[in-house]
C-alpha cells in the first residue's frame, strides 16, 4: 500500500484536515526566508506518512470533535486539532533529525538527510527549533493536560534515546530494555498524539485512557514492524539502506531473538560483526541470513500481532464511526506495510 492509497483509504475521514495541516505547516515556516525555514521545509516536505498528526485528527474525530468546534476555533489561524497535529509532526521530525545525527545517517525517506545536506550542527539546531516551536504553540493553546501529554512524551523519548545509546552494540540486550526503548522512542509520541486528540474532543476519562493505551500498543507494534523491515524490506520502499539498525549498533527484536536462539558459533559471528566499526554489504547479508535462519522476522511479527490485537480491542471504548473504522484500518496497515 503506497502513501496515496493510505491517504485515500485510511485517512479519508480527516482528509480535509490533513490538507489544512499541510497548509499550516508551510505557512509557519515558509515566510521565514532563513536557514530554519529552508531546512524545516525540506524535512517536512520529504514525503513523511504523517501518521502521528493523522492519528491525532482521527482520535479527535472518533471522540466527537467537530460538533461545535468551529465556534471554539474562531479567531484561530487553523482549527485547534490541526494546530495540535502540527505539533505532533514537528516533534516527530525533530526526533528524526536528531536520530540521523546520532546514527550518521545519509538518507532519510529515500533522499539525502538534513544531516548529509547541511551537517550535524544545523540538523541539531533546527531540530531544537522545532521542539521549541512546539512548546510555544502548546503554551499558547493553554490546555495544561495537553501540554503535560506532549511534555511527558518528550521526556520518555529522551530517556529512551539515552538508553539506546547506552546499550549500543550490546547483543545481550534484555527484552524489557528493548521494549522500554521502543515504548519511549516511538510509542510515546504516537500515544501522546492519540491522547491529545481525545482531550481536545473533551472525551470522558475512560475514553481518554483507552485511546492513550490504543496509541501505545499501536506505537509498539509500529516500531516492531519497522525493526523487522530493516532486515527484509527493499531499500527503495524503506527509504533508507536495509540493515541500517545493525550498522548503527541498534539491537532490535529480530536480533534479540537471533541471539537467544543462535548456536555458539553464530553468536561468535554476531559478536565479531557487532565489534566492527564499519560493515560492508557482505557483513550485512550475513546478519540477514542469520535472521532468516532463526525465523526472527516471523517471531517479531508474532509479537506485533499481540500488540495490535490489544490496540484493536481498545477501540471499543469509542463510538462506531468512520473515524473509528479508519483507526482499525490503521492497525491493519501497520501489520501489512512494507515501508
Amino acid at each position: 500500500m503506497d502513501a496515496q492509497a493510505i491517504q485515500k483509504i485510511v485517512f479519508a475521514p480527516v482528509a480535509a484536515k490533513l490538507d489544512a495541516l499541510e497548509a499550516h505547516l508551510r505557512s509557519d515556516l515558509e515566510p521565514r526566508g532563513d536557514l530554519i525555514g529552508t531546512v524545516g521545509n525540506y524535512v517536512l516536505g520529504s514525503g513523511g506518512k504523517r501518521v502521528r498528526p493523522a492519528l491525532l485528527l482521527l482520535c479527535a474525530n472518533a471522540c466527537g470533535y467537530g460538533d461545535g468546534a468551529a465556534a471554539a476555533d474562531s479567531g484561530s489561524p487553523a482549527p485547534r486539532d490541526v494546530i495540535l497535529a502540527a505539533v505532533a509532526e514537528w516533534m516527530h521530525v525533530a526526533t528524526l533529525m536528531h536520530d540521523d545525527v546520532i546514527d550518521g545517517a545519509d538518507k532519510r525517506r529515500g533522499r539525502p538527510s538534513a544531516n548529509a545536506t547541511w551537517g550535524a550542527n544545523v540538523s541539531v539546531l533546527v531540530g531544537d527549533y522545532l521542539y521549541a516551536r512546539s512548546i510555544q504553540v502548546l503554551v499558547g493553546d493553554g490546555d495544561p493536560a495537553i501540554l503535560d501529554t506532549f511534555a511527558e512524551a518528550t521526556v520518555r523519548m529522551a530517556e529512551a534515546q539515552v538508553l539506546e545509546h547506552e546499550l549500543k552494540g550490546k547483543l545481550d540486550v534484555s527484552l524489557d530494555d528493548y521494549l522500554r526503548i521502543i515504548a519511549g522512542k516511538t510509542a510515546a509520541l504516537i500515544a501522546a498524539s492519540c491522547r491529545a486528540g481525545a482531550l481536545v474532543a473533551g472525551a470522558p476519562p475512560e475514553a481518554v485512557a483507552a485511546i492513550t493505551a490504543f496509541g501505545r500498543s499501536l506505537g509498539i507494534g509500529f516500531q516492531l514492524v519497522d525493526d523487522a523491515l530493516d532486515y527484509v524490506a527493499r531499500e527503495e520502499r524503506l527509504g533508507k539502506p536495509v540493515g541500517s539498525d545493525f550498522r548503527a549498533g541498534k539491537i532490535t527484536y529480530p536480533l534479540i531473538h537471533c541471539w537467544r536462539e543462535a548456536s555458539e558459533g553464530d553468536r561468535r559471528t554476531l559478536r565479531a560483526l557487532a565489534a566492527r566499526t564499519e560493515l560492508d554489504a557482505a557483513d550485512v547479508d550475513e546478519v540477514r541470513r542469520m535472521v532468516e535462519r532463526y525465523g526472527a522476522v516471523r517471531a517479531t511479527m508474532d509479537v506485533v500481532d499481540g500488540y495490535l490485537g490489544r490496540a484493536k480491542g481498545l477501540l471499543a471504548a469509542v463510538e462506531d464511526t468512520p473515524a473509528r473504522h479508519a483507526l482499525g484500518f490503521m492497525i491493519d496497515f501497520v501489520r501489512q506495510r512494507d515501508w
